[in-house]
C-alpha cells in the first residue's frame, strides 16, 4: 500500500519523463527532489524511476537522465549514493538505443548518459562534495591539507568539466537538426549550474592552494635564515 507521497511521486515521475517532446517540467522534477529531503532518502526516487517504461521511447529516456541529473544535483545527499548503488541500471539506458534512434536522440542519450555515470564515479570517489559542487571553506582546507589530494581533485574536476563541454556541443549540433528542440535544449540546464560550482570550486580551490604554498614558502625561508 502507497502512502500519499509516494502516490504523488509515481505520478510526477511519470508526468517528468513523458512521451511528449518538451522539457521537463520544473514543477515535477522539484516534487521528486523535495520528496528526497523530506524522507531523507532516495530509495523509493530510484525504485519508481526504474520501472517506467524508458526502454520503449527515446525522448521519455532522455526527459529520465535530464530528470535525474537534477535530482542527484539539489536532492538529499542520499540521492548520490542511490545513484551510485543504481550505476549498472543507469549504464543500460544508453544501450536501449545503439544507433541513432527513430526521433535521433541515440547518441544524446548515450553521451548523457556516460556523463551521468561520470559524474557518480566522481562523487563516489570524493565524498565531500554535494551535487552542484558549492564552494565551502572546510572542504577546501581539508583538500588543501594533502597537496596531493588537492591537485587529484582539481585534475578529476578538470576532467568533468572537459565532459562537460563535449556533452554541450553535442547538444548544441543537434538542436539544428531536430524540429523541436525544448526537450533537447532543456539538458543544458543542469549542465549549465554544474559548470559553474565546478568552476566556483576551482577558483577558491586554486586561491587557497596558492595561499598555503607562499605559507610554506615563507616558513621553508625562515628555517634557512
Amino acid at each position: 500500500m502507497f502512502s500519499r507521497s509516494e502516490t504523488d511521486l509515481i505520478s510526477h515521475l511519470k508526468k517528468a519523463c513523458s512521451t511528449e517532446e518538451t522539457a521537463p517540467k520544473r514543477k515535477h522534477v522539484r516534487a521528486c527532489i523535495v520528496f528526497t529531503w523530506d524522507h531523507k532518502s532516495s530509495r523509493t526516487f530510484w525504485n519508481d524511476l526504474r520501472v517506467l517504461p524508458l526502454q520503449s521511447d527515446e525522448v521519455q529516456t532522455f526527459k529520465a537522465l535530464i530528470t535525474m541529473h537534477k535530482v542527484i544535483q539539489e536532492g538529499h545527499p542520499s540521492t548520490l549514493i542511490g545513484g551510485y548503488k543504481n550505476r549498472d541500471w543507469i549504464n543500460s539506458l544508453a544501450r536501449n538505443f545503439p544507433a541513432d534512434g527513430f526521433r535521433q536522440y541515440g547518441r544524446l542519450i548515450r553521451e548523457y548518459d556516460n556523463y551521468i555515470l561520470r559524474k557518480l564515479d566522481f562523487h563516489h570517489v570524493h565524498r565531500g562534495f554535494n551535487g552542484t559542487f558549492e564552494y565551502q571553506e572546510y572542504i577546501s582546507l581539508m583538500t588543501v591539507s594533502d597537496p596531493n589530494e588537492g591537485y587529484n581533485s582539481i585534475l578529476d574536476l578538470l576532467a568533468l568539466q572537459d565532459a562537460i563541454d563535449d556533452l554541450q556541443r553535442l547538444i548544441f549540433a543537434s538542436i539544428s537538426n531536430q524540429k523541436q528542440s525544448e526537450c533537447i535544449i532543456s539538458a543544458l540546464v543542469p549542465l549549465l549550474t554544474e559548470s559553474y560550482g565546478i568552476y566556483k570550486f576551482l577558483t577558491s580551490m586554486l586561491r587557497a592552494m596558492s595561499v598555503s604554498y607562499t605559507h610554506l614558502r615563507a616558513h621553508e625561508t625562515r628555517r634557512h635564515l
